[in-house]
């Protein structure tokens, strides 16, 4: 299980994660939140740098890297590039309803990502956690 050992110091990846929020100017001031949204924030937030520390996730100029653990076997190794969505990525989330969320999410990961939505119903939890803490802090960020 080499996957599970932290290759990156949390320190670094702290870094990262707040270079990462300000280059998507996504709010990470949680002076500015309310116990809720403070507990959700750094629950997001967690995903992500426990995933740069164990080396599968990186910040690079306007995107992340991620490489897709061993656990999704059919993906394994592959690297995805995480990128802002543009407008109409965005507007893929009108195609499901409402009570539609996951689908939703999904839609627009797959344009952040340029994967179909199906390529994240065939990953693994620990894979997919990270994905969905990225769209979810920039959508509500």
């Amino acid at each position: 299980m080499k996957d599970k050992k932290k290759k990156i110091e949390r320190s670094v990846a702290i870094q990262d994660f707040d270079r990462w929020c300000e280059d998507w100017e996504i709010d990470n001031e949680t002076v500015n939140m309310n116990e809720d949204e403070k507990a959700d924030f750094e629950g997001q937030k967690s995903k992500i740098v426990n995933a740069i520390m164990r080396g599968r996730m990186a910040f690079d100029i306007d995107s992340f890297k991620y490489t897709i653990s061993e656990k999704s076997e059919k993906y394994a190794g592959q690297e995805v590039t995480i990128s802002r969505p543009k407008g109409a990525g965005l507007m893929e989330m009108d195609k499901y309803k409402d009570r539609q969320g996951v689908h939703k999410t999904y839609a627009v990961l797959a344009t952040m990502t340029k994967k179909q939505s199906q390529f994240f119903a065939g990953l693994d939890g620990i894979d997919v956690k990270p994905f969905l803490a990225v769209v979810t802090l920039f959508l509500a960020g």
